[in-house]
């Protein structure tokens, strides 16, 4: 992330701000030349994550419905990462069975959500990432049987 820099005046008292750096985790500041490390629990970010409402998203109903998304190669009944981006969501665990054009994760990449689905019918052997993981494009998501 480019540093940003911010005025903000609190109390007819005006602060000058440099955001620094901002993660999940923390956000690192510069308030009138003297740097902070903040939790996101002091921002209370936490909260309003935890008040979002869950993801409702419609399940593939045939092989119509992957025309919207690119297929997603599986070589050796592995299901790997068609571009770079993070692990939103894993809709499987290991020993669910799946079906050929079921949706297993959601991967975010570019600021776009999508959904990665199985070429293949088998069973999750196993999930090699977790949601929040950063992968890299190819990497191996889940092994089927």
């Amino acid at each position: 992330m480019k540093a940003k820099e911010l005025k903000l005046e609190i109390n007819s008292k005006t602060y000058k701000v440099k955001i620094n750096e901002f993660s999940a985790e923390k956000a690192v500041l510069t308030v009138n030349d003297k740097e902070y490390t903040v939790s996101l629990e002091d921002l209370g970010l936490e909260e309003a994550v935890e008040k979002r409402p869950p993801r409702k998203r419609p399940k593939p109903t045939g092989s119509s419905q992957k025309s919207a998304s690119k297929p997603k190669k599986v070589i050796g009944k592995q299901i790997k990462a068609p571009l770079p981006g993070l692990i939103l969501e894993i809709n499987v665990q290991v020993g669910d069975e799946v079906e050929a054009g079921q949706e297993v994760l959601i991967l975010e990449a570019m600021k776009m959500e999508n959904d990665v689905q199985s070429n293949e019918t088998g069973v999750v052997k196993e999930i090699k990432v977790k949601e929040g993981d950063s992968v890299e494009e190819g990497a191996v998501l889940i092994t089927l049987d």
